[in-house]
């Protein structure tokens, strides 16, 4: 693959909003649904990015502290989703500043697939948790739950050998699987471990819309796409937008995304 310099990064969070914050505005709902932390209490929001969770938090009744370790996003989420029971603070997921059992629950929506140490994320959210407290976490199914993003990969896979290997990287993450995360959770020593699908409807104004979405956004699809030559992107763009349109006229369309959403509680 060439090398190419990316458009975005993890600092951009209008990048953020077009590419995951609007689908995340559809899973804070049925997220806190099935996550049922209790109003009034005391939450950290893990990897907060633009502050979805922690205003749907918020407005249910709960005190947040959103932790984040992109200032970028923290702007957007201080601009966006401001709220007087909410604080946002810059911090370092995996070595989390707090003490012990401080929080009734410790929440993470759509970003624990993207920090490589996962279990020692985990073992602090349950560390700073207090006994009998929420530890729970939604992220999308990789493997089959994803099918916006499978036309891209699966129709770049055919037509290039370093798209094909990322996809089977992307699709061999098998703490995003059915249950993945609940046997990580049982790891950790949490209790009561409950893992539920639900399932968002992504929709699309335009292939244009689509398309941008994974040329502009912070994902590794983005660096997937960027890093090859005009050519081959300009190739797999062709033959995703036929995908797209399947011989209809240009317009929205919808795609099904699967989120799994873990809790456990940590024991007495």
């Amino acid at each position: 693959m060439e090398t190419a310099q990316l458009r975005y990064n993890w600092t951009d969070s209008d990048a953020y909003e077009a590419f995951m914050g609007r689908w995340s505005e559809h899973l804070a709902s049925p997220f806190l649904a099935r996550v049922n932390v209790a109003p009034g209490g005391r939450v950290l929001d893990v990897a907060c990015g633009t502050g979805v969770l922690t205003k749907a938090l918020a407005e249910a009744g709960a005190h947040v502290i959103g932790v984040d370790a992109s200032e970028g996003y923290l702007e957007g989420a201080r601009l966006r989703r401001s709220h007087p029971n909410i604080a946002y603070e810059h911090g370092d997921v995996r070595h989390l500043r707090f003490d012990d059992d401080v929080f009734d629950a410790a929440v993470s929506s759509l970003a624990l697939d993207v920090i490589p140490e996962i279990e020692q994320v985990v073992a602090e959210m349950k560390r700073v948790t207090r006994p009998g407290g929420v530890v729970a976490s939604a992220v999308t199914q990789f493997f089959g739950g994803m099918p916006a993003f499978d036309l891209v990969y699966n129709t770049g896979a055919v037509l290039d050998t370093d798209v094909a290997r990322m996809r089977s990287m992307r699709a061999g993450r098998t703490h995003f699987w059915p249950n993945g995360q609940a046997a990580l959770w049982r790891k950790i020593g949490l209790a009561e471990v409950t893992e539920v699908p639900v399932v968002v409807d992504c929709e699309y104004q335009s292939f244009a819309d689509y398309w941008a979405t994974f040329t502009d956004g912070p994902g590794s699809v983005t660096g997937m796409l960027m890093a090859l030559s005009d050519d081959a992107r300009g190739s797999i763009e062709q033959h995703v937008r036929a995908g797209y349109l399947v011989g209809l006229p240009d317009g929205p369309r919808s795609f099904p995304m699967m989120f799994r959403v873990v809790r456990g509680l940590v024991p007495a």
